[in-house]
């Protein structure tokens, strides 16, 4: 009987050591902000409102839309067409996503928007205040919500000029969204921010 008892204790140990060990390589996806409530500390910096190459107009919150709960973040823009433009959102916060390998947005552009529009992170990293690009675009599809994701692990080639290391991802100082028209489209209008993740 002590035998049985003492092979199920160590069979059951196994098991939860194993899961320890599994969550810790694999943490669960959390939300940095489902935009609920309220705008926690997002912005539009103040240089943004002085280069008439950023055309962001206000933010608030909206139930219009949301992709994840029952609200998103609205940007609300003015694209004119014709030159480079952008909208461009941030948040100044310690982050430490050492534990995790990306970070995602879920973004909305109404249908009635013109297709063009693209949309990067970026992120302010480190003591020296670091602007560092995601070194790719993704395109926004108008009447779909489209998921904007860049790799943190280390050795990802996601950010420019940039090599990711624990060290890296471990003092993440700001974390901005940026929609840009290259040229094109034109548009005026509101777009959606949800379910901003790490994984």
């Amino acid at each position: 009987m002590r035998l049985k008892l003492c092979l199920t204790l160590l069979v059951g140990a196994f098991f939860l050591a194993l899961g320890v060990g599994f969550c810790a390589d694999n943490p669960q996806p959390k939300v940095l902000f489902g935009f609920e409530e309220d705008v926690p500390n997002w912005e539009m910096p103040e240089w943004c409102m002085e280069k008439e190459e950023y055309v962001g107009e206000s933010l608030a919150i909206s139930t219009k839309f949301a992709n994840e709960g029952k609200s998103s973040l609205e940007l609300m823009t003015n694209f004119p067409g014709g030159k480079w433009t952008a909208g461009y959102i941030e948040v100044q916060q310690f982050f430490d996503w050492t534990p995790y390998k990306t970070i995602s947005a879920d973004i909305y552009l109404p249908k009635e928007a013109p297709f063009g529009l693209q949309a990067r992170f970026i992120l302010t990293q480190g003591q020296d205040w670091t602007w560092i690009e995601m070194a790719r675009l993704v395109k926004l599809v108008p009447g779909e919500w489209v998921t904007l994701t860049a790799n943190l692990a280390p050795g990802s080639t996601d950010w420019r000029r940039t090599e990711v290391t624990d060290e890296f991802r471990a003092d993440v100082r700001k974390l901005g969204l940026r929609v840009e028209s290259n040229m094109r489209p034109a548009y005026s209008g509101p777009v959606y921010i949800d379910n901003i993740r790490v994984e």
